[in-house]
């Protein structure tokens, strides 16, 4: 069965990193703020809204291009560029869906030239971060809107494919006929994929035998 769409998760799949808001608060002396959002968060203290403002506020005033260096400097995952030049070859457009924020996946999908993005927002005005964050992907919340990217992209569900690395895109998987966990960081994570691999260097092959 050929495969009409592809949809990235962006941290810990094309990207190392797996936690982009982490990493800022590392970069600017904020881990401990952070830490203490994601906790309330965990513990059920506060939404996920929430915390997506407290973490936004704890970078209020930064510069913008500053931010874009931090989450440009981190490695990109081993055969990523070459899946993309595969795709494009194959004719298979690809999407990113991130539950991090528009600075890192806007830049992710220029460079790896996806044909869209959806992402959390970091509202900045004037080059800087003003402390708030628009919630576009909530936390497990992908399930939704895959499926409205599906209905806009007019796919059959079948012919889908998902790429993710976390419980959070066990819910994307749910929607698609196939499914790739990269990295997975659980069991339930590996258990819901179709496949698991250690990096993107065997993606197209992957595809290839899909396709056959």
């Amino acid at each position: 069965m050929s495969i009409e769409l592809i949809i990235f998760d962006v941290d810990g799949v094309l990207k190392e990193i797996v936690d982009p808001y982490m990493l800022l608060h590392r970069h600017f002396g904020t881990v401990e703020e952070g830490r203490r959002h994601l906790q309330a968060f965990r513990d059920g203290h506060i939404t996920y809204h929430e915390f997506a403002q407290l973490d936004a506020w704890s970078w209020r005033g930064q510069r913008v291009d500053e931010i874009k260096d931090v989450l440009r400097s981190t490695p990109w995952t081993p055969g990523a560029f070459e899946t993309a030049a595969g795709l494009k070859a194959r004719g298979i457009p690809f999407v990113l869906l991130s539950s991090g924020f528009d600075l890192n996946v806007e830049d992710v999908a220029d460079d790896m030239d996806a044909r869209s993005w959806c992402a959390n927002i970091l509202y900045r005005d004037h080059g800087r971060i003003v402390g708030s964050m628009a919630v576009r992907v909530p936390y497990a919340g992908k399930g939704p809107i895959v499926r409205e990217i599906i209905q806009r992209w007019g796919v059959d569900p079948a012919r889908v494919l998902a790429v993710g690395d976390s419980d959070t895109d066990i819910r994307m998987f749910e929607q698609v006929g196939h499914a790739v966990a990269i990295r997975p960081r659980s069991d339930a994570v590996r258990r819901a994929a179709d496949a698991s691999m250690p990096d993107l260097t065997a993606f197209i092959a992957f595809i290839d035998k899909i396709e056959e």
